[in-house]
């Protein structure tokens, strides 16, 4: 149904996004996208020239702030800054960063789940989604990039079951290896008021 989703003419007054390792695609595309169509975009990155140049083509609609340390401290400064905001989707684009992937699918499961933690209250609020991309391998044996698809659309399932209930949803988007900008529409359209509607679920694009 979203293959090629319809997009909103204006996302003002109705969306605050926060998009993880907003350098790597299709977080430039979903920022620069989005802030033009009037939304609010929180930039994530260990780069801060990554952050500077995102933040660079829209200074009043694109705030930044710089993450550092592992996939669970890290998100110890968003709660602090951003806990409490009202978010209506979280862009979680750390698999698709070779540094983070590399730590593998344990730490990727504990970031999911710090995550939900620093910024659930904010998701809540805005009764928000949490959509986490991932690259489908070209190979078929390459059981780990198989079995982080696996690993985040179960830990997506269960924390559907606790927060589901309370407005939140989770979804995964996967793409073909090396076209992670084909996920740019669908997650724009995730955050959007129509997006929002629908149920957790995995979305295979491409």
């Amino acid at each position: 149904m979203i293959q090629t989703p319809v997009l909103p003419e204006s996302l003002a007054g109705d969306a605050t996004f926060a998009i993880l390792s907003a350098g790597q695609a299709p977080g430039p595309s979903v920022a620069k996208r989005a802030a033009k169509m009037g939304a609010e975009v929180v930039v994530l990155d260990r780069d801060p020239s990554v952050l500077a140049d995102l933040m660079s083509q829209s200074a009043e609609r694109v705030g930044g702030l710089a993450l550092s340390g592992d996939l669970v401290s890290r998100f110890e400064p968003l709660h602090r800054n951003w806990g409490a905001t009202p978010l209506h989707m979280v862009l979680n684009l750390m698999p698709l960063d070779p540094e983070d992937c590399a730590q593998g699918i344990d730490a990727q499961i504990r970031g999911l789940s710090a995550l939900v933690r620093a910024l659930g209250r904010g998701l809540v609020a805005g009764q928000g989604s949490v959509v986490t991309v991932l690259s489908r391998p070209s190979q078929p044996l390459a059981l780990a990039g198989y079995g982080m698809i696996g690993a985040v659309e179960g830990a997506n399932a269960a924390l559907d079951k606790v927060f589901g209930p309370r407005g939140l949803h989770f979804h995964l988007i996967t793409v073909p290896e090396g076209q992670a900008g084909l996920a740019a529409d669908t997650a724009l359209y995730l955050g959007s008021e129509a997006g929002r509607r629908l149920r957790s679920g995995r979305l295979d694009l491409g």
